[in-house]
């Protein structure tokens, strides 16, 4: 073969790959993921670990990091960005289009955290164990902390940083805008509806003729 004959081929593989571009790393599926229901992984580009993203389009499109045995359920991870942690966003629409980071054991139950940080982002980061039960952090724009926000809608539609073991209890911190520190705002309703800041262990008990011991205004349960 002569030179130029060498050169001309040279410069036609160089095009070519200029025009393919450079590779993209395929993400990686841990074992006994993504084989449940129908689309359950469809155009998923983050890794996931093993027995995780099972359920018609649990993982579809889903751009985050997924620990083991999460993201289980119709949707459940559908448009996620954020890293998940083990055993989390279990259940139909858990973490439907989800921002934030999610701990180990969150964000379980029907809608727990669907749309977390779709306006906070990434700020809305939620803690180990937290976020528990049917819509517990539903449209939930704050940080939270560990073991935190524990029952229906508990936390949902909230705005505020949460601390550690706070929001227990059905609607406890539905629709609150105000920080709330540590093991605060325990009980049915306890802080609904809050704007103001809530230091630690403040606001905690059982509601009185059906008004949560710090609730301000009426409380309407759903996110």
């Amino acid at each position: 073969m002569g030179t130029a004959h060498r050169v001309w081929l040279l410069a036609l593989l160089g095009l070519s790959l200029l025009l393919v571009g450079p590779s993209q790393a395929r993400a990686v599926v841990g074992p006994g993921s993504c084989v449940t229901g129908g689309d359950v992984c469809l155009n998923n580009t983050g890794d996931v670990g093993t027995k995780s993203c099972n359920g018609s389009a649990a993982c579809e499109t889903n751009t985050g990091v997924i620990s083991n045995n999460s993201c289980i359920g119709e949707r459940a991870c559908f448009f996620q960005s954020g890293v998940v942690g083990t055993r989390s966003c279990n259940g139909v629409d858990a973490c439907n289009q989800q921002r934030g980071a999610v701990g180990n054991n969150s964000c379980n139950g029907s809608a727990a955290c669907v749309e977390n940080g779709i306006v906070g982002g990434t700020s809305a980061s939620v803690g180990t164990s937290s976020c528990n039960g049917t819509g517990a952090c539903a449209v939930n724009e704050g940080p939270i902390g560990n073991h935190a926000c524990i029952g229906e809608v508990a936390c949902a539609v909230n705005e505020g940083p949460i601390g550690d073991n706070s929001c227990i209890g059905e609607a406890a911190c539905l629709f609150t805008s105000g920080p709330i520190g540590d093991n605060s705002c325990r009980g049915f309703q306890a802080c609904c509806g809050n704007t103001a800041p809530i230091g630690p262990n403040e606001c905690n008990g059982a509601p009185t003729a059906g008004v949560g011991v710090c609730q301000v205004g009426p409380c309407n349960h759903g996110p």
